[in-house]
């Protein structure tokens, strides 16, 4: 498997030290497909356009759908099929959670890998480029502080996790983006002048950045070239949540057709296997029938007992008290609930429920209370609670009636 990158409007390869320049998305793949001409190996794509965004922001703590109801609102990549979007992993801070949000402005990655796999290219994952620079170091700091940065004269793009667990990803790109670069790292080394950097791009690039940063004075911070990061081994887990490469779904075209034929080859075996079982039986002795029919005499004994044990069963259960609204209360969540509310769990017990969600930081004020008010039903009643708590966290509980 080769790991390339396209980053802005060019291909970077572990193999060749010299970029591949392209007119844009349309063309990329045949760019590729170019440089590589028969030989069409695996690719992991590590997918950094100029459209691609990385946002830090707050989040419920879930998976990929309880994201995407409790942040849709502002992020409306997030609601929709066409566009590419990931997260990283969800982590607490403060007395909420928070990821890193990588979406793209305008749909673009779809298209892409249509196009590589019409060229026979077989795209194994797709990534952020912060999602890759994050696990290029083979060592860490103390602290858990790491800054790994892509340096090239017209782009750049970071990923920090700093000592105090804050996760960020800025970008820059156009003339300014080596001075605006420079200013925030030099903003860091002088806060942490041990912290270890990683700079991934070509050391000459350094000279650019003397003005703000001497670097040649930091034995902390030090240099990989871009192809030599992308043929490193590197490890991205294919379940990890920045994977950008949509899941494929649990049934296909194809494998409903394999599936279709193994069980007509089946039923095939079991009808011959069948039909001559039956001819077998139909030759058995007097003997053996007569076997049967003593233990069907013996079977139909204990169903008889067992009709009476039943039908005492059923007494029973007659008398005891009807079950909550279970179905009744979860039918209503999902038939109330708005798209700005993510439920977290339902617990239902004899007495009641409780309901723990959290509401999207864009929701109208009074989203909290028109939702409690749809949920209001004659077979329970809701309890007093306050304000959702910071980071939109909320509880409701109810009660059933006697």
């Amino acid at each position: 498997m080769r790991t390339v990158l396209l980053w802005g409007d060019t291909w970077w390869l572990g193999d060749a030290p010299e970029p591949l320049p392209f007119a844009g998305l349309v063309e990329a793949a045949d760019v590729l497909a170019a440089h590589f001409g028969n030989r069409k190996p695996r690719l992991r794509l590590i997918y950094q356009p100029d459209s691609l965004a990385t946002v830090a922001t707050p989040c419920p703590k879930g998976g990929r759908t309880t994201l995407a109801a409790a942040l849709a609102g502002g992020f409306p990549a997030l609601g929709t099929a066409n566009h590419a979007w990931s997260h990283e992993p969800i982590l607490a801070r403060g007395d909420g959670f928070t990821t890193l949000l990588h979406f793209e402005r305008e749909p673009g990655l779809g298209a892409l890998v249509a196009r590589l796999t019409a060229r026979r290219f077989a795209v194994e994952s797709i990534w952020p480029l912060p999602t890759f620079l994050h696990a290029l170091p083979k060592e860490w700091s103390d602290s858990g502080a790491v800054t790994v940065v892509a340096v090239q004269p017209d782009r750049v793009c970071a990923y920090r996790h700093a000592a105090d667990g804050e996760r960020s990803a800025p970008a820059w790109s156009g003339e300014t983006a080596l001075a605006g670069f420079g200013a925030w790292l030099a903003a860091i080394l002088a806060q942490n002048p041990e912290e270890p950097v990683l700079l991934v791009g070509d050391p000459e690039t350094a000279a650019a950045l003397d003005a703000p940063v001497r670097l040649d004075e930091r034995p902390h911070v030090t240099w990989l070239s871009l192809p030599g990061a992308l043929a490193r081994r590197v490890v991205l887990p294919r379940r990890h949540p920045a994977q950008l490469l949509a899941p494929m779904p649990v049934i296909t075209a194809q494998r409903a057709v394999l599936a279709a034929s193994f069980v007509f080859l089946a039923l095939a075996a079991w009808s011959g296997t069948a039909y001559a079982r039956d001819v077998l039986a139909w030759r058995t002795a007097g003997a053996a029938r007569e076997a049967q029919k003593q233990a069907l005499r013996t079977e139909v004994a204990h169903l008889r007992g067992n009709a009476i044990e039943i039908a005492r069963l059923r007494e029973s259960l007659a008398r005891v008290a009807v079950r909550p609204p279970a179905g009744a209360l979860l039918q209503k969540i999902s038939a109330t609930v708005p798209p700005e509310v993510a439920c977290d769990s339902v617990a239902v017990t004899t007495e009641g429920f409780t309901l723990i969600g959290h509401i999207a930081p864009t929701a109208p004020a009074n989203a909290g209370e028109a939702w409690r008010a749809r949920l209001t039903d004659p077979a329970w009643t809701l309890d007093l609670k306050p304000a959702p708590a910071r980071g939109g966290a909320f509880t409701v509980s109810g009660v059933f009636p006697r």
